[in-house]
Formats: structure tokens, sequence, C-alpha cells
């Protein structure tokens, strides 16, 4: 009888999709957390600061040729699922938008590597690393979550992580060998990238041709308001390694970018859970089953939260090593306690929040705060206090106020009392 009952849940879509996440997630977490120690060991932290930096500065532009479609896109071919020829002509409308954005990204790379001494003494490293931003064009996640098909984003992401970080163990032997970093990284994107192309247009049938300008005007305008609130979101984000980069040095990045890793790393815990929700609730409005799920996470939440912060210290150490723990664990503490609000925020968002509706609510509040946020790194940067750990009490703070505006919504709409 159990084994029947489990053999019918494995065969729903909900159930295969949240599977390929968590293994997904399983190779996001193993390799990272073996390769990014044993970057900071054989680089040293000023290479590493160098190389965290680089791969966070290319981040706005994954960010900027993404514009949003990872919400918009998903929200629109969950809802339109059963018209192939409307998703058809979506996917290649948003796919032009991409590749003409990802055009004007480049020109704007080679203006900053030709105007700002910053960027030009390392133009090549910079250069190198668009190839993520190139190998991400090619790869339509939100056609794969739009269609809750989550396994071949599992495919995508383990071809990428693994033709990457494998060879960063048996080429990257002393320091000189940090631009070999960006090389591994485009090219298991670009790979990853051609693989998904194949799939969407060979496995999943869809068929490559010109949509008309005002489709592609309608797949652009329908994702810039998610673009505004997923470019605002890169002020938690990328903006403070950033900032840290320009005015701190490249020790300073380092330093702050270990304890980042594993502090993103832990909210990224929850990326099985939004991805699969995100569709289901727009589609379902389940509102009573977000609940039950809900209020086991945050409550888990807590008690391994808890674990975790206890020992801290010997996490940083054996993670990274002494010579990072003395820079790093403060930071750590800071930000890993900011995982009390983030948790309940992220699933408040847009897994349920945007996904039922409030999508509008939920793209400005998450702009609001990212202003408040920049703001408060602008008052730090004059006032002469800007360091990791102030840095890192802001993201605490930007996250506090965050979660505020979504636990007011659901109460002032009393979402959770339907």
């Amino acid at each position: 009888m159990i084994e029947a009952k489990i053999a019918v849940l494995l065969k729903k879509p909900m159930t295969q999709n949240f599977v390929s996440l968590v293994l997904l997630q399983g190779v996001n977490y193993l390799l990272p957390l073996a390769t990014f120690p044993f970057l900071v060991r054989v680089l040293g932290m000023e290479r590493w600061g160098l190389v965290y930096f680089g791969y966070t500065f290319i981040q706005y532009f994954v960010l900027f040729t993404d514009f949003g479609f990872n919400l918009s896109a998903t929200k629109y071919i969950s809802s339109h699922r059963s018209d192939e020829k409307l998703i058809n002509r979506y996917l290649n409308s948003a796919f032009i938008c991409r590749i003409f954005i990802g055009a004007i990204s480049f020109i704007i790379l080679f203006l900053l590597i030709s105007i700002f001494d910053r960027f030009h003494q390392d133009a090549g490293f910079y250069l190198l690393y668009f190839g993520i931003v190139a190998g991400n064009v090619m790869f339509p996640m939100w056609f794969f979550q739009g269609m809750e098909k989550m396994k071949y984003i599992t495919i995508f992401n383990i071809v990428a992580k693994l033709v990457s970080f494998i060879p960063f163990f048996i080429f990257i032997r002393k320091p000189e060998d940090y631009m070999l970093v960006p090389v591994f990284y485009t090219a298991g994107y670009v790979i990853a990238g051609l693989i998904s192309l194949y799939i969407v247009y060979f496995k999943e049938r869809m068929k490559w041709f010109l949509p008309t300008f005002t489709e592609i005007k309608f797949a652009l305008t329908d994702s810039s308001t998610y673009f505004l609130s997923r470019i605002s979101v890169s002020a938690f984000t990328y903006s403070n390694s950033l900032v840290l980069g320009l005015v701190c040095g490249n020790m300073a990045v380092a330093c702050y970018g270990a304890a980042e890793k594993l502090y993103q790393a832990y909210n990224q815990l929850l990326t099985p859970f939004t991805g699969v929700l995100f569709p289901y609730m727009a589609k379902t409005r389940d509102i009573y089953f977000f609940k039950k799920i809900f209020k086991r996470i945050v409550t888990s939440n807590i008690f391994l939260l808890t674990g975790i912060l206890l020992a801290s210290f010997w996490i940083i150490r054996i993670i990274y090593g002494q010579e990072a723990q003395a820079g790093s664990l403060t930071v750590f503490r800071i930000l890993l306690s900011g995982c009390f609000f983030t948790i309940p925020s992220i699933l408040l968002g847009y897994p349920f929040l945007a996904a039922i509706g409030y999508s509008s609510y939920t793209n400005w509040t998450v702009i609001i705060v990212s202003l408040v946020h920049l703001l408060g790194l602008t008052v730090l940067f004059f006032s002469g206090y800007l360091t990791i750990n102030t840095v890192a009490v802001l993201v605490v703070l930007a996250e506090l106020l965050l979660v505020t505006f979504r636990v007011r919504a659901v109460a002032y709409y009393k979402l959770f009392k339907r």
C-alpha cells in the first residue's frame, strides 16, 4: 500500500519537478563548497578577491539580459500551456529580446573596460567572464519552469557546473592561474546553453521563426516591471561586493565574498521549493497548501539557523582555512542572522504574493527596499564607515524591512485567512 502511494506521488509533475530541483541544488552545493575553498587556498585571498569581484561584476550583465523573463515568462507560459503556438511565439520573442540586450551588454562592458582603469588593467579577465552572459542568454529557464519540466534546468546547471568546476582542480595550481577561472566558467555555460537550445527546438518541438514587432514589444514590456524588481535585488547581492571592491580593494571583497557565498548558499536551500511553488501557485492559487509549506519551512529554519550560528567558528575554519577565518567570521555571523528574515521573505514574495496576483506590490517593495539599501551604502561611504561588517548589517536591516512589507501585505489582504 505504501509503495503504491509513493509510486503515484512520484508520477506527479510537481513531485518530479521538486526532485529535479533537489538534485540540482545538491550539485550547486557540493561543487561550490569544494571549489571555492580550493580557490581561496590556491589563489590566495588577494587573487580570490579579484576572481570574486569579476564574477560579481559580470552578474549585472546576466541580470540585465534576464530582464525579468525568469518571472514574467514563467508566469505567461504557465498560464498558456495548452496553446503550443502561443508559447512558441512568446519563446522566440523573448529570445530575440535577450539577444538584443546581450549585444547592448557587451557594448557597455567594452566601454567600461576602455574608460576606467579599474577594469582596463584586467580587460582580458572581464572579457573572458562575458561568456557566462552568452551561455545564460541561450538558456530559457523560464520556458522549462513555465512548462513545469524542471529536469531540463537540472541538466543545464549540472553540465555548466561540472564543465566549469572540475577543471579548476586539474589546471589551477598557483595564483597566476586565476585567468583560467573565467575560461572554465565560460566553457561550462556556453556548452550547457547549446544543449538547452537543442532540447527546446528538437525534443520539445518548438520552431524557430521571426515573430512580429508587436509580439516582441509585448514580451519586452510584459517583463519590464519584473526587470526593475530583479535589478533592485542586486542591491542585496551584487552591489555590496562591487562597492567593497571599488572602495576597499580585493582583500575586502575576498573576506566579504567568502562569508557571502555561504549566506547565499543557505538562502538557495529554498530554490527547489520556490521553483516548484511559483508556477504551481500561479496556476492553482492553493493558499491552504502554501500555508502548510510556509509554516513547516519557517519553523525548521529557526532551529537549523541556531545550530549553524553556534558552529559558525568551525564552519568557516574547516571550509576556508585559518587565513579567511580572521576576516570572514564576524561578517558570516551577521549575514547568517539575516536568514531569520530572508527565508520567510523569499517564500512570501514571488512564489506567493506575485503568483496569486500581487506582483506589482511585490516588485515595487523590492525596488523601494533596494533604494533604501543603496542609500545606506552611500551614507556609509561618505561617513567613512564602509566596511565588510557595516555592509553586512545593512543587508540584514534591508531584509528585515522587506519581510515587514510582505507580512503587512498578507495581513492587510487577509490572505492566510482564506
